[in-house]
């Protein structure tokens, strides 16, 4: 059985996005949830996964993050709300998106 990577998008409490990398994101987001995730969120505090994208490969979950995270708040909205362009223009393969329940894509 092939590995799934995820690189995933969440969104804190001050408005804020987050993106990071995981191999598990139920254990991942459990963790964000009780604090034990990442600094960032823990002085934010999780507010809820937006969405995640799953890759086969580890190198490029990880370029991705990289590349997500430099990218401008307008364009991770933009992506958020569902505008696979931005994934595009990246131009990482990726084998599936994502969009969590309650998120913004779902207004």
């Amino acid at each position: 059985m092939k590995k799934t990577f995820y690189t995933y998008l969440l969104r804190c409490a001050d408005g804020s996005i987050y993106c990071g990398y995981t191999t598990d994101i139920d254990r991942r987001m459990n963790e964000h949830k009780s604090n034990r995730g990442s600094k960032y969120v823990s002085a934010r505090k999780f507010l809820r996964l937006e969405m995640y994208i799953e890759l086969d490969d580890k190198k490029y979950a990880l370029r991705l993050e990289y590349a997500i995270k430099k990218l401008k708040k307008e364009n991770k909205e933009r992506l958020i709300l569902g505008d696979k362009s931005v994934l595009d223009d990246i131009g990482i393969d990726y084998v599936n998106v994502v969009y969590a329940k309650n998120s913004v894509s779902d207004i």
